[in-house]
């Protein structure tokens, strides 16, 4: 697909072309139309690299619920039930 954006675009944003494409990635992120794996991909980046990326521009990363209960079966699944469970 060829995307066609007038310059002026960049041009009133004040960005580069690679900045604008970023932005259009990152709405598409935070609209939940494309998954953090799926943006880095469009940007030729890791999963990793997108977070760092999202990271140093101060852009909040979505961690609710849900994705806390998912981290604590992985840490059950890799270091054992005790790990996930707080000190007493």
């Amino acid at each position: 697909m060829t995307l066609q954006v007038p310059d002026s675009v960049a041009e009133q944003a004040d960005c580069s072309a690679s900045e604008l494409i970023f932005g259009m990635v990152v709405g598409l992120f935070y609209q939940g139309r494309l998954s953090l794996g799926q943006a880095g991909e469009a940007l030729g980046l890791s999963k990793a690299d997108m977070m760092h990326q999202l990271h140093e521009r101060g852009l909040p990363m979505a961690y609710g619920a849900d994705d806390a209960a998912q981290d604590l079966i992985t840490i059950d699944r890799l270091f054992g039930q005790s790990a996930a469970s707080p000190m007493s």
